[in-house]
Formats: C-alpha cells, structure tokens, sequence
C-alpha cells in the first residue's frame, strides 16, 4: 500500500483538507474511505472479504519416491506388483463473509470491521468502491499449495532362511575302564588247580543239570603223556560222567577275555576209559563248534595233549568256550578224565 495510507492516515480521519492526497471521487465516500486506512492490515482483510478475494493460488509439485522393500524369508519365488499412487492436496483460504450493519457503539471499542462499516454507508456500492481504491495499490497475496505426487515402488528381493539351532553343551567326563591286563594263557583255571583252596572250579560251570551225567573233581592225579613226555603239574583233575542214555554229552564251560580279534589254539590233556571208537570230546568257541578229539585206540592208561584247536576272538575279545563229552554208545561205565586247558595266540 502506498500513498492512499499515508494521506488518510494523516489528513482525513484528523478531517484536515491534505492538498497532497487527493482522493479520487470513484473512491466512495472519504469518510469510508478514511476508515480503510486507519489500520491497513484490517482494511485489506476487511475489503478482501468484502469483494470475496482469494489469494492467488500457486500449485508447486513434488513428486516424492518412496522405497520399500518386501524381503521374503525363504528360499522362493514372490511375485510383487509394483503400484505408482498419486495425491493431490488442495490449499484452501479461509473467508470471513462480514455482516453489513450501522455500529451503534464508539469505534474506539469496535472490532477493526465493525468500526469499516460503521465509517461507511450502508450502500454496498460506495463500500464497495472504496475497497477497490484502497486495494488497487496493495500487494497480491498468493498462497503455495504443494501438489504432492508420491510414487511408490516395491522392491522386490529374495533370501534363504537359515535356521540357527542352539543347543546346550553338556560336558562329559568319559572315563577310561580300567586296565585289564590279559594273560599269555586267558583261559582262567584251566589246571582246577584253585579248587583246594576254593572248593570249586569256578568259574567253569557244567552243563550236569541239564544234560544229565556226573561231573568230579579228583585231587592227587599226575597228568603226564606217556612216558611222561609232558606233565602237566599240580594234581587236580577233573572226571566226567557223560549220561548213559539219549546219545548225548556233559559240558563244561567259561567266558573269558582275551585278545580282540585274535587267532587262538587251544590245548588240553584228556584220558578216555572204558570207551569204544565213537567217544569223543568237542570244542566249541562262541557257540560255534571248532574242532573234534576222538579217544586213542591203543591205550587208556595214560593222558593224551590235544593239541591245536584253533579260534579267533571277535572285536571284543570275549567268548565262551565250551568242552563237551560224548557218550554215542550210551555206554554203562564210559569216564573221561581232563585238565591242563590252555590258549595261545601266534
């Protein structure tokens, strides 16, 4: 606003004739006219609504891309559709339509409008003038209204899922099993010789209960070959009685630990009485049959060695042998006598 407020400012509203500022008479009435430039920012409120002026709307648009990003968990394909939106935001001014009326109270406690209009006349058209005047050397407003484009784009992206696992370590203290030391000879007790201190042959067992038959245990034999070419030492022996009917045998028995996986050969000293040429003694290892001694024909009055019995131990090195004694014939009054079991390995 230029010179209109500061001749009215000055010279109208005091009522002093100002030979500087003349005001046009399209102007409306100078009184009105006055009231407008009392207080300028209320005068180009009151008269924009007056007249309905709007501001001069600017449209600036933006155009803001947002990014997202779709990550799928898993090892598969996901088809996204990529979808652009646009919004448009409108400004919008407000206007305060003002009512026209005569105040009736001092302008000195009206409202800036109330006090415009009570200046002015009650004719729309000078009111109307006036406002044009004093608007015409004002500066336009103008309002920006951002017109905002978003565009929005999905990305689209892929990975596999990797499935952790956690778990609790236990710790464990292994122990080692105690040494065992294995004997050149791994057959416990083969010479029964523990039976005068123990009363038993343990821990050979017999099959009597079973099978039937009789076993003994003799104190005071010398088992020698003939000639004594080999005795075996000590003086207990062990007697069998096989059972005299069904064919059938007694057997004695023990597990014992040797040497894993290891090719053995057992040795025994045998003698066979009252016998014919079906009597017989069987090895058997692990329930497995490994070998077969048949009594002497020529004599019985001495101890024969058997000799060369062959076995191998499983990985373990634990078996069960079993020495079984046949009676075929079922013969009334058929013994054997046994000691001296041994097992060697190359």
């Amino acid at each position: 606003m230029k010179s209109w407020t500061v001749c009215l400012g000055v010279g109208l509203l005091a009522g002093v004739a100002n030979a500087g500022c003349k005001i046009p008479t399209t102007c409306g009435s100078p009184r009105c006219f006055g009231a407008l430039g009392a207080d300028p920012t209320a005068g180009e409120s009151f008269c924009s609504s007056w007249l309905s002026l709007a501001p001069v709307t600017t449209t600036v648009t933006e155009l803001t891309t947002a990014v997202s990003t779709q990550v799928t968990v898993q090892t598969a394909l996901t088809t996204l559709t990529t979808t652009t939106g646009t919004t448009t935001q409108t400004g919008v001014v407000g206007t305060t339509i003002f009512q026209k009326r005569v105040a009736s109270v001092s302008t000195s406690t009206m409202e800036p409008a109330d006090a415009i209009i009570s200046q002015c006349s009650t004719k729309e058209a000078r009111i109307s003038s006036a406002c044009s005047c004093f608007l015409s050397t004002a500066t336009a407003s103008t309002v920006t209204v951002v017109e905002t484009s978003v565009s929005t784009v999905l990305v689209e992206a892929t990975s596999t899922a990797v499935s952790t696992v956690t778990s609790k370590a236990v710790a464990t203290v292994s122990v080692a099993a105690p040494a065992t030391t294995i004997s050149a000879n791994p057959v416990v007790n083969g010479n029964f010789e523990t039976y005068s201190k123990t009363g038993n042959i343990l821990p050979w067992s017999n099959t009597g209960t079973t099978t039937g038959g009789r076993l003994e245990v003799i104190n005071g034999v010398n088992p020698c070959t003939a000639g004594a070419a080999y005795c075996a030492g000590g003086t207990v022996v062990i007697r069998v009685y096989p059972p005299t009917t069904g064919g059938g045998y007694l057997g004695i028995a023990e597990t014992f630990q040797a040497r894993p996986s290891t090719a053995y050969s057992l040795s025994f000293m045998f003698r066979c009485l009252n016998f014919d040429a079906y009597s017989r003694i069987d090895v058997w290892y692990a329930g497995v049959k490994v070998g077969t001694v048949a009594c002497p024909q020529t004599s019985s009055s001495a101890f024969t060695r058997a000799t060369g019995i062959p076995f191998t131990t499983d990985s373990i090195g634990s078996g069960a042998l079993e020495i079984r004694f046949y009676n075929p014939s079922n013969l009334a009054y058929l013994y054997f006598y046994a000691d001296d079991f041994q097992a060697s390995h190359a």
